[in-house]
């Protein structure tokens, strides 16, 4: 098994946990970070991730894994949302979702960089700065939703989440059913999450930004030919 995706989910780990310190220089980019990484991250799943889950989905019915994962994150906010009635409960039972939903988000990206990795070098080290992007405008989203007190905590066991994702990766890549589950689940559960808290609502974001991460992201697909 080769070493350098598993240092490059350590980097991102890091940079997860650092990115209080990174977001001090690139704070006033807020808007046009967030919908660049956007832009990027789900260009990235349409055109990459989505294409690793169909290759075994015809034999194996991965895409079940893949609606399943979707599904579950819908029905737990719907059902928080609807059954929840005492708003303060509410809004600490949804922050305790979109925690969950972030920690299968940073894990992706470390099982996803492994699974690139192993299959197409270059691809590997092409989507680490969308991914990288990606960790810092999320690990900035998630500060938004959390106590003080309790961000610490929350930000050790989420910057963790990664190297725990391409480790299990590591570990899973010759079980190739198990595996494609697990990464389909992920990645469904991944959209949820990219589309329900990382895409900036109503007028806030900026559409620029956003459509130059999808066409960048799609440029450096083609001109490298992975």
């Amino acid at each position: 098994m080769e070493i350098t995706p598993l240092i490059l989910a350590f980097l991102l780990s890091t940079l997860h946990f650092f990115s209080h310190i990174s977001w001090r220089f690139v704070e006033k980019f807020h808007t046009e970070i967030i919908s660049f990484s956007s832009g990027l991250f789900l260009s990235l799943i349409f055109l990459r991730l989505f294409p690793e889950i169909i290759k075994p989905s015809i034999s194996t019915g991965i895409l079940f894994f893949f609606l399943v994962g979707f599904v579950i994150f819908h029905l737990l906010e719907k059902y928080f949302y609807q059954h929840v009635k005492n708003k303060s409960h509410l809004m600490k039972d949804l922050k305790k979702v979109h925690i969950v939903g972030f920690f299968i988000d940073h894990f992706i990206i470390g099982f996803f960089l492994v699974a690139i990795y192993t299959a197409k070098t270059k691809l590997g080290f092409l989507v680490f700065l969308p991914l990288a992007l990606h960790t810092l405008s999320s690990s900035m989203a998630l500060d938004a939703i959390q106590q003080e007190s309790e961000a610490y905590t929350t930000k050790i066991v989420l910057s963790l989440s990664t190297i725990i994702g391409a480790i299990i990766a590591a570990i899973l890549i010759s079980f190739t059913t198990i595996f494609y589950a697990i990464f389909a689940l992920c990645v469904g559960a991944i959209l949820y999450v990219v589309v329900r808290d990382m895409l900036p609502e109503k007028a806030d974001g900026s559409t620029k930004f956003f459509v130059i991460g999808v066409i960048l992201n799609i440029a450096l697909i083609f001109i490298s030919g992975v």
